[in-house]
């Protein structure tokens, strides 16, 4: 470990620094713990069958080297942390690499026994030696060893799961199965999975193995989910909700089964769901009084209080028929109010995504909307987001401004009792544009809806201040 000169007379040793005797350069060098080495090969790292690394640091100054050496240090800490602690996912697949790298397929690891044999003899001698001997004598006692309970622990999880896979005992578990769906899916449908496997792993109240998973169970986890078992407020998913989950799962189970050539059947394929969509609560939406209820209760609020975040984002949605997370995703350069047609241009964003592809568009925006969202940039005060109460760069909080809106709504002179909610605005201008009668085409160009038949997948759709002159014709009739 050579010298670090901070002074004349001051001198520090540094740590995984090593001068090469014929070479002036200066090189980190560091051991490979053995617990990592196997992982290194069956990660198919570089410095796999090396006993350490050795880099050259490109300098001949010590402090130069100093800062270098630690950046190094501190990569490789975290990499063999991830080693020693991976994904599911990944030390499954780092498991099965490790047994091609010993000649062992690990789809039929019988096939060769002798390389079996010298992979045994492997993990046998990697053991602590206090393990080692509890074995030996187990074994010169006719002493049953459970290698779940007396050896699994003592190995590294890659190396652990390699001796299942090896001898047949690898339990494909509920995990394994949502971590190899998440890694093929958009975030959005692998945040659906995660809720749907949480559940279930809830009610199973344990990570079960797919191939223990009876049907049974299944069709009672569908009463447990309808029954409201899963929250303390005991309030039923709906039945389309849990159509949903159940999707997802059996979409994630039938990827399982056929990416790992697991021999056993789907139980979730074709659950029956009790009373299916007959919970189904058909949306409300406001009528034209109703409409102007709600804009004099937002003009009463900015009178007294001024314009905040929820009644920019109320009036936005009553004036475009948008989607609630479509306005409150808003970033400020989707807003263009200089435009001859002012309009909002709804695309995705890493914290906000659109519903189907369908739904990017560009929506024209009604003098009170346009109203609405100058107030909102001034609310904004320089954020990139127009409604950054709701809107960070990692999420848009749908839920928390939903809460927010519904509440206010049903508190409105006129429209207590009504069942009315934020979404419901989004059907009253479905509603005005038919009362103005508006083409089918044009209208689902405006909220996003597919247009059926093969003609509407050709061009780029009605021009901006076509889409606008029906909105406003729409919208008039609420201002009277």
């Amino acid at each position: 470990m050579p010298l670090l000169a901070l002074s004349p007379i001051v001198s520090v040793k540094v740590k995984h620094l090593w001068k090469k005797p014929s070479s002036s350069l200066l090189y980190y060098r560091r051991r490979i713990p053995d617990d990592i080495k196997p992982l290194l090969e069956a990660s198919g790292s570089p410095w796999a069958g090396k006993p350490q690394i050795v880099i050259s640091l490109q300098t001949t100054d010590p402090k130069a080297a100093a800062p270098r050496i630690a950046k190094l240090a501190e990569q490789h800490d975290k990499e063999w942390e991830q080693l020693r602690n991976p994904s599911k996912a990944r030390t499954l697949a780092q498991g099965e690499q490790l047994l091609r790298n010993r000649g062992i397929d690990p789809a039929a690891p019988n096939a060769d026994e002798e390389a079996l044999s010298v992979f045994f003899d492997e993990i046998e001698d990697n053991l602590p030696a206090k393990v080692q001997d509890n074995l030996h004598e187990a074994y010169e006692h006719g002493i049953s060893v459970n290698p779940k309970r007396d050896i699994d622990p003592h190995l590294p999880p890659v190396v652990a799961t390699a001796l299942q896979i090896a001898q047949g005992r690898r339990e494909f578990t509920l995990s394994d199965c949502l971590d190899q769906y998440i890694a093929s899916r958009s975030e959005k449908t692998a945040k659906s999975g995660k809720i749907a496997f949480g559940y279930l792993r809830d009610f199973l109240k344990s990570d079960r193995a797919l191939a223990f998973i009876r049907r049974q169970e299944v069709n009672d986890f569908v009463k447990w989910l309808r029954a409201g078992e899963h929250n303390k407020d005991g309030k039923p998913i709906a039945t389309t909700t849990v159509q949903r989950y159940l999707n997802c799962i059996n979409a994630a189970v039938t990827r399982a089964i056929k990416e790992n050539e697991l021999n056993i059947p789907n139980r979730f394929s074709s659950v029956d769901i009790p009373d299916m969509g007959k919970d189904v609560q058909k949306r409300i939406p406001f009528d034209l009084q109703q409409l102007r209820s709600l804009h004099h209760g937002i003009d009463e609020w900015v009178v007294v209080k001024g314009w905040d975040q929820p009644r920019c984002i109320v009036t936005i949605l009553a004036e475009t028929g948008c989607r609630l997370a479509e306005v409150t995703g808003l970033a400020l350069a989707d807003v263009y109010l200089d435009d001859d047609t002012p309009y909002i241009d709804l695309k995705e964003h890493p914290w906000r995504s659109l519903k189907n592809s369908g739904s990017a568009r560009r929506v024209p925006l009604t003098p009170r909307a346009v109203q609405a969202v100058k107030a909102a940039q001034t609310v904004a005060n320089g954020s990139k987001f127009l409604f950054p109460q709701y809107t960070t760069a990692k999420a848009c909080s749908i839920n928390s401004v939903s809460a927010t809106l519904n509440k206010w709504i049903r508190t409105r002179d006129s429209l207590q009792g009504a069942g009315l909610t934020c979404h419901s605005l989004r059907h009253s201008m479905k509603d005005r544009l038919r009362a103005v009668q508006c083409p089918d085409s044009v209208q689902d160009q405006i909220l996003g809806h597919t247009t059926q038949g093969v003609g509407a997948r050709y061009g780029q759709g009605y021009p901006l201040d076509l889409l606008a002159e029906w909105v406003n014709k729409a919208m008039g009739a609420v201002r009277g």
